[in-house]
């Protein structure tokens, strides 16, 4: 989607013109979330089923997990964020990431598996220390600056987490596209490599605009 360069966005809409606008985008993403929760089928699901400690349920888990705190970034700059730009640039990131979450999890039921790993990062062959966090996820610290933010202090802070947060996903999911076993996993692993690559550098233009640069890359456990 073409999305327009930062600026001042317009005021926002108000009364019964509000409502609906919030009405339709709300179910609009739930709408997605469902779709996303078969999306197993139409990419060919079903062939076999992968056991609990598999490359392809450890990875649906994570990323799932991964994914949700994105999410929930997103929605807060989509909601606060007063640039035209940016507002579109969360609410795609938002959408997108909650149809991948409804597909990953749809995914592990129809498995008959647990949507909640035992150990984070086992399925890549690592063990996180005692309360490490996956790559680029943001600290608890991190979060509640985040949403404590506003204007263009609160525009730069999300690119710069968000920049990082796509980094640390990519290598996640550049491991199932090598390891799991189901092609449709692969396939699936391979589009978030694909659009969070081309989001990350959009984030950087942007945040290169506003003045700000990006957090180091993060590194296992940080």
């Amino acid at each position: 989607m073409s999305r327009p360069l930062p600026g001042d966005g317009t005021g926002p809409a108000t009364g019964s013109s509000a409502l609906r606008t919030v009405l339709i985008a709300v179910i609009a993403v739930a709408l997605l979330v469902l779709a996303g929760s078969a999306g197993w089928l139409l990419r060919g699901g079903g062939s076999s089923t992968p056991g609990p400690n598999s490359v392809d349920a450890g990875f649906a888990r994570d990323m799932a997990t991964h994914h949700l705190q994105a999410i929930t970034m997103a929605g807060y700059e989509r909601d606060n964020t007063t640039n035209s730009g940016l507002k579109v640039l969360a609410t795609d990131i938002e959408t997108e990431q909650n149809f991948q979450v409804g597909e990953m999890q749809g995914w592990l039921d129809a498995w008959g598996l647990s949507r909640n790993a035992s150990s984070e990062m086992a399925w890549m062959g690592h063990r996180l220390p005692a309360n490490a966090l996956m790559p680029g996820m943001a600290t608890p610290t991190q979060m509640d600056r985040l949403e404590k933010l506003h204007g263009k202090a609160l525009d730069i802070f999300f690119l710069q987490l968000m920049i990082r947060h796509h980094q640390g996903g990519l290598p996640m999911a550049q491991y199932a596209v090598a390891h799991a076993s189901e092609p449709y996993v692969r396939d699936f692993a391979q589009s978030v490599i694909n659009s969070q690559t081309a989001e990350i550098i959009e984030m950087e233009r942007l945040l290169r605009q506003l003045g700000g640069s990006p957090l180091p890359a993060p590194t296992l456990g940080g």
